[in-house]
């Protein structure tokens, strides 16, 4: 019934010929065997799902077909191996053939694979690569969206604690404005309330006197004044009981004349002669009990006394008191008054007269009415003393001198200080280079230099003249000059200053208090066209120099330690190095120098062209860093985190303070400065402020990895981030 209808009927099958159905079974059969004997004959493991691919077709792998073409067939063929169930299928096809595959083909093919192998494998390292540098370009931006995030906090808590200062300055000035109201309030009911006492006291005053008109004509005798004949019959008490006291005047009179004002007690007092024979000493007795208070305006007023001559007497009292100090100030040797000591001395010119006497004479001819004016004027005498002690060579009263005027600037204003710069500046200089301009040049020179050093003569010039004593006058003059109103007054102070004695007493040799003091003074020569000493008519080029060999003499104090020279006819001893804390505060002080320099413009300017500059400092925040763990926790670890703050910060606004900087360009000129460049701001930029690191700020580590990411790759930062990271921190 299914035969009918797909047509299928018996006539049509007897037509085909009798082997038919072997060859369609014989077929069937190895369609069967090509699909098993497929997936062993791969050699490259597939498994099931896998692509085989056919060696021997170039084209690419086999299309999948239900049927098998007659090329693949005879290729199966070639492989196929009979068993006994198939043996009998083998004799219908005829002997097997052998295989058509090209071993040339297939070694081509396998080493095609291979070259795609290997590109692929090429590709993918370049976008491990690829990836690798995003990872990191993220990790340099999420670091400095952190830096940036801790930035923003900072300023933001800054301006939450200055709106908080503010806000409560402002409350406490709204507090004391509101307290002062409510005093001035009170004080104003005060004086209203004692106004209107005052003026019903005063309208209560005029109304007692009045009385009442008599009738009759008006008498100024006491005889015709009514109710006197009672009044004169009770006995005058004294206020204490009723006893009559017996007096030699008519004092009940006085009752009557009592209530009267002094204006009509004058009037009857004029009268009484008229039409009374009563002698009138019995009202001159009784008035005075009743005056007093009303004559004591009257002194007040009738005193004149000249505002002028007050002026007067109050200047001359504060010159006296100057006077007075003057003459009792001890001087420096402790047990002398410098006046007193002054007459231990006199010139060789004139040894009859002594020192005292010169300065009495010359305060016996100062006239002046203004304390500050007598002040400069003793000042100016002091200073005449100094200037004959040069030209005569005469320095045994040098500290006295010194003293005085120590003691006359510490009780004036900085006025005073400024109008003698011209004066003693020089003076200053001249004095303090017979001590240490010797010093320098032994530092320079061989053993003959050493020698004069140590001679009698300069041992004796030395022991009189007091270098430090001379530099603080010379520190208190530039402070007063810096904080003067004149702003020119500290231009024309370090005009008056040589550039090689400011070199000079930073030698290495000379006294390590000395070189402190000397770069203090140089902190106020940071001015807005010139660092340290300038001379007004030097040419351009002659003052760059002078500030260069300034700037390499301060930076050569970060790896020199101040030790003075020994006296060679002494016995050789070992020279003790200077305390470390000594020298660490030496070098911040530098640093501090440098910075005051970095302010303005033209100084930072200066400090970014020195060839030696920020290669030194470079090194010397290295040095900084290292010695945190070569000494852990030592007794000057705070002094060496102050001193890599400071350094730190230097750094940073030099380089980012002038346009196309490049910092590396800096460090060829410096022995290693490229290493300590790369390990020191690598160390900086990786503290994590743990323990040895505490101390050191997070701007200063945020500074650093500014620094760091201008002058480094991405592959360098990665690779020092490797090294410097907090598991391989020391």
């Amino acid at each position: 019934m299914a035969d009918d209808e797909f047509g299928f009927d018996d006539d049509d099958l007897d037509d085909l010929p009798a082997n038919t159905l072997q060859h369609l079974e014989a077929s069937a059969f190895r369609a069967t065997q090509h699909q098993t004997h497929a997936a062993p004959g791969s050699d490259y493991g597939l498994e099931d799902g896998d692509e085989v691919v056919n060696l021997d077709d170039a084209s690419g792998p086999p299309r999948a077909s239900p049927w098998v073409s007659p090329q693949e067939r005879d290729a199966y063929d070639d492989a196929y191996v009979p068993n006994e169930d198939t043996q009998r299928y083998s004799d219908v096809e005829g002997p097997p053939r052998r295989s058509q595959a090209d071993p040339d083909q297939l070694l081509q093919r396998i080493k095609k694979l291979e070259q795609d192998k290997a590109r692929e494998k090429r590709e993918a390292d370049e976008l491990k690569g690829k990836l690798q540098t995003k990872t990191g370009e993220a990790d340099t931006l999420r670091r400095r969206h952190d830096a940036e995030q801790r930035r923003y906090e900072r300023q933001l808590a800054d301006q939450q604690q200055a709106h908080t200062t503010e806000l409560a300055h402002l409350r406490a000035e709204m507090e004391t404005l509101r307290r002062e109201k409510e005093s001035v309030q009170t004080d104003n009911m005060f004086n209203q309330h004692e106004t209107r006492e005052v003026g019903m006291a005063r309208r209560t005053g005029r109304a007692m006197p009045s009385r009442p008109k008599p009738s009759g004509p008006v008498t100024l005798s006491p005889a015709g004044t009514p109710k006197k004949p009672q009044r004169s019959r009770v006995p005058l008490g004294d206020g204490f009981d009723d006893d009559p006291v017996v007096m030699a005047s008519p004092s009940r009179r006085h009752d009557k004349h009592k209530a009267a004002t002094p204006k009509q007690a004058g009037k009857r007092k004029r009268q009484v002669p008229d039409q009374s024979p009563i002698p009138p000493p019995a009202l001159q007795l009784s008035e005075p009990r009743s005056r007093p208070k009303e004559k004591e305006p009257q002194p007040v007023a009738g005193a004149k006394i000249d505002p002028a001559l007050l002026q007067r007497f109050r200047q001359d009292d504060r010159r006296f008191t100057l006077l007075h100090r003057l003459l009792s100030h001890p001087s420096s040797n402790g047990t002398d008054r410098i006046l007193e000591a002054l007459s231990q001395h006199a010139f060789p010119s004139q040894p009859s007269k002594k020192l005292s006497s010169i300065v009495y004479d010359a305060l016996a001819s100062t006239a002046t009415s203004d304390v500050h004016q007598l002040a400069l004027r003793i000042c100016h005498i002091f200073l005449d003393l100094w200037k004959r002690c040069q030209s005569e060579k005469y320095y045994a009263p040098t500290s006295l001198i010194l003293d005085a005027l120590h003691f006359i600037l510490a009780c004036e204003p900085a006025e005073t200080a400024v109008q003698l710069a011209e004066r003693a500046v020089p003076l200053i200089i001249a004095f303090v280079d017979l001590v240490a301009d010797p010093i320098s040049k032994a530092a320079k020179g061989g053993e003959n230099a050493i020698a004069d050093l140590y001679t009698p003569t300069q041992r004796e010039t030395a022991s009189y003249i007091d270098v430090l004593d001379c530099l603080e006058l010379l520190y208190l003059i530039a402070t007063s000059c810096v904080s003067s109103t004149d702003s020119y007054a500290i231009v024309r102070l370090w005009e008056a200053i040589p550039s090689t004695f400011a070199i000079m007493l930073l030698v290495k040799e000379q006294p390590r208090l000395q070189i402190t003091l000397m770069l203090r003074i140089l902190g106020t020569s940071a001015l807005a066209t010139s660092v340290g000493p300038s001379t007004a008519d030097s040419a351009q080029d002659s003052q760059a120099s002078n500030e260069d060999a300034l700037i390499n003499r301060l930076t050569n104090l970060f790896t020199e330690t101040p030790m003075p020279i020994s006296d060679p006819s002494a016995s050789p001893t070992t020279q003790a190095a200077p305390p470390e804390a000594d020298v660490w505060h030496l070098r911040l002080l530098v640093v501090s120098v440098l910075t005051q320099f970095s302010i303005s413009e033209y100084g930072s300017a200066r400090l970014a062209q020195n060839r030696l500059c920020i290669g030194r400092l470079i090194k010397y925040l290295d040095h900084c860093i290292t010695s945190l763990y070569r000494q852990p926790l030592s007794p000057t670890q705070d002094q060496k985190v102050e001193s890599i703050n400071a350094t730190m910060k230097l750094i940073y606004h030099v380089a980012t303070s002038n346009a196309n900087f490049d910092i590396k360009s800096k460090l060829v000129n410096t022995l290693g400065g490229q290493h300590a460049y790369l390990v020191a701001l690598t160390r900086l930029a990786f503290s994590e402020g743990l323990v040895l690191e505490a101390g050191i700020e997070n701007e200063v580590v945020d500074m650093a990895h500014d620094i760091l990411d201008e002058g480094l790759s991405m592959e360098e930062g990665d690779a020092f981030g490797k090294v410097f990271s907090s598991g391989n921190t020391v």
